[in-house]
């Protein structure tokens, strides 16, 4: 009876240790760069980050063209993407960090930061993937990563929001409306204005067509960028009230465009694939 009352006081002592310590935040850890730079994940304190695990040889691979653009576009609203390299799933990224490095690079024009390859599975688990993983060390929930190309959600606080599988992509709208939601402990009272909008893209003149629908008359800012996140086209509508239409022209290749939409208090980007 003893020991069990001396075990159950340990076990006290240690709950209220760790309540007094708080939880940790993904800014709390440090990690290695691809190349080899040792960084304090706190340097990005205050953007909101798409955490993901990659693989060079998967048949999610292809998400490092969409993850590259979402970082570019969406990097004047403090955002980042990180990669973080993993092997544990399917022995699909076997290579060191140089060769990872170049494959990403090279054939993807991979531009956000990648990290060192890491460990997920068990039991050589990262200490900020045990984090991510584990509701008891990040406060809000358990999401373990199954597979390549998972992603996490955290805000510019260093806090967990969300965990998506391998088969949400990176421009979900799920993402992008987080992306460009609010920043942590702000809100938004007023409402916009915009109601609808589809993109449509006409093979017989290869333009994109928008349809905005609005609530109330209104100026928009439309850009169309492409896979690099360079910008192609961009101009100042002012938009009425009820259905309007606006071609986007530019001369434009076959490839993955988007087109992002900007005014009061309304932020969107739309994907679109031009063909041939």
């Amino acid at each position: 009876m003893l020991k069990k009352i001396f075990l159950f006081s340990i076990l006290s002592i240690a709950v209220q240790f760790c309540n007094a310590q708080g939880l940790q935040t993904f800014h709390s850890f440090t990690g290695t760069t691809i190349l080899g730079d040792t960084v304090s994940f706190s340097q990005w304190a205050g953007k909101k980050l798409l955490i993901v695990n990659t693989a060079s040889f998967c048949g999610y691979t292809p998400q490092f063209t969409d993850l590259q653009a979402l970082d570019s576009i969406y990097q004047a609203n403090n955002f980042a993407v990180i990669g973080f390299p993993c092997n544990d799933f399917g022995a699909q990224d076997p290579g060191e960090d140089s060769v990872i490095n170049n494959f990403c690079t090279g054939l993807y024009g991979v531009k956000f930061q990648m990290m060192s390859k890491v460990g997920i599975a068990l039991p050589d688990t990262a200490p900020w993937y045990k984090w991510l993983q584990w509701q008891y060390l990040n406060g809000v929930a358990d999401a373990q990563v199954t597979w390549n190309f998972n992603k996490f959600c955290i805000d510019e606080n260093g806090h967990w929001v969300a965990h998506y599988p391998s088969n949400t992509l990176p421009f979900d709208t799920a993402i992008v409306n987080w992306i460009l939601s609010p920043p942590a402990n702000t809100s938004v009272t007023e409402q916009t204005n915009i109601s609808q909008v589809q993109l449509f893209t006409n093979p017989a003149t290869h333009k994109f067509e928008l349809t905005i629908h609005a609530e109330k008359n209104t100026d928009l800012f439309i850009r169309l960028i492409n896979a690099q996140g360079a910008i192609i086209s961009s101009l100042h509508k002012n938009i009425f009230q009820g259905e309007n239409k606006i071609n986007i022209d530019a001369e434009l290749t076959s490839g993955i465009y988007f087109v992002q939409i900007n005014g009061a208090n309304f932020n969107q980007c739309l994907k679109a694939i031009k063909l041939n």
